[in-house]
């Protein structure tokens, strides 16, 4: 991204205080933060700056990609997995106060960056850990394919990297005292494949929001189709979106005007 289209992007966000807020950080490498304060959100948003949170922020929060586009539908129990700094889950925590919601993210600067945005919403749990195909230790390096310039954006399990704790989604239910999820949101950078490699948690799963990772390891798409047989799928953008036959998700998609894809 040049110069000239970085200025005007935190102008268009952020106005003037976005402007003096990235200039100063080229010249002076700081103020390091800059705080949003978007209309879907009850508290400020903590973003640093020329990190991939601005882009998030944009996307999630203004733009609204993880809308559901289901009106009346009002899940009770949200996951958010691979939470970044927490946008989807503010997203969702704004949007169904009244839910619980747990957040998992892995990669630590983005886990710190969650939690301090969490932090005035006492419906929200934050778990420091990498979904996995099993309990134990993993190691968490950058996947090269970072949709920004300025990284903290895509992270996965590697060879080499930060180890951090690893977790299957039945030991994060057990965790966080939930026996069933009425939306799960995932964007775990090609983890798909072992977060569903035992999908017997899935009984208990209404929705799916995920993105899906095929271009990183091949195979994702076919795993989570395989563990969602029996729901409707749709597709918006790089979102795929699931929801269960029978539950109230699906009934809100047979409404007329509502009909999706897929």
């Amino acid at each position: 991204m040049g110069i000239g289209a970085g200025l005007k992007g935190y102008y268009n966000l952020f106005g003037v205080r976005g402007l003096w807020a990235i200039s100063s950080f080229r010249v002076f490498g700081k103020p390091t933060e800059i705080v949003g304060k978007p209309s879907a959100a009850k508290h400020p948003v903590h973003l640093r700056i020329r990190t991939s949170d601005i882009s998030l922020y944009n996307d999630i929060l203004l733009r609204k990609e993880y809308d559901l586009g289901l009106p009346g539908f009002c899940p009770k129990t949200i996951v958010d997995a691979g939470a970044n700094c927490g946008m989807a889950t503010l997203y969702y925590a704004n949007r169904y106060p009244s839910a619980k919601i747990v957040a998992v993210e892995p990669e630590a600067s983005n886990y710190a960056a969650l939690v301090k945005n969490v932090s005035l919403y006492p419906n929200v749990t934050p778990i420091h850990a990498a979904l996995w195909n099993k309990d134990g230790k993993v190691r968490l390096g950058p996947t090269g394919l970072d949709s920004t310039p300025y990284g903290k954006w895509a992270f996965q399990v590697a060879d080499a990297g930060a180890q951090v704790r690893a977790i299957t989604m039945r030991t994060l239910m057990l965790e966080a005292k939930i026996d069933t999820i009425d939306l799960l949101k995932m964007d775990i950078e090609g983890g798909e494949i072992e977060a569903f490699d035992n999908s017997d948690w899935t009984s208990g799963v209404q929705v799916i929001v995920i993105e899906l990772h095929d271009h990183i390891k091949p195979g994702c798409r076919a795993v989570v189709s395989s563990a969602a047989r029996g729901f409707t799928q749709w597709e918006r953008g790089e979102m795929t979106f699931f929801a269960r036959s029978g539950c109230e998700a699906a009934a809100i998609l047979k409404s007329p005007g509502l009909a999706q894809a897929g």
